[in-house]
């Protein structure tokens, strides 16, 4: 199960790392091959494009499924990752991504 952590460089970069059992770290990339919100990196605890990137990074990687994570990217930005901890290291399991995920899928159909 993958683990992403959030934390935030002293000069203020934001970064989220990957951990996974029995494998390095890594840096999570941007995708923003997959859609571009936002040219200067990933970002939360706010609502804006570097955090819309940031949800569009962790779903991706996450659910293995860049069209999922397209369509899903910009409520999982608003109801989790705008909601993180602006300046406070932050970490989400896969499990609970998916969770979310799957929330924002069925509160989509039944609206």
């Amino acid at each position: 199960m993958r683990v992403y952590k959030g934390i935030r460089g002293a000069d203020g970069t934001a970064r989220i790392i990957v951990a996974e059992p029995d494998k390095p770290d890594r840096l999570l990339p941007s995708r923003t091959d997959l859609f571009r919100r936002c040219a200067t990196g990933l970002d939360w605890g706010y609502a804006g494009n570097g955090p819309a990137q940031c949800a569009l990074a962790v779903l991706a990687d996450a659910l293995r499924d860049d069209q999922r994570a397209v369509r899903v990217h910009w409520e999982f930005h608003c109801y989790v990752i705008a909601t993180l901890p602006r300046h406070l290291q932050w970490q989400l399991t896969q499990e609970q991504v998916i969770t979310a995920a799957h929330e924002i899928e069925e509160n989509a159909v039944a609206g």
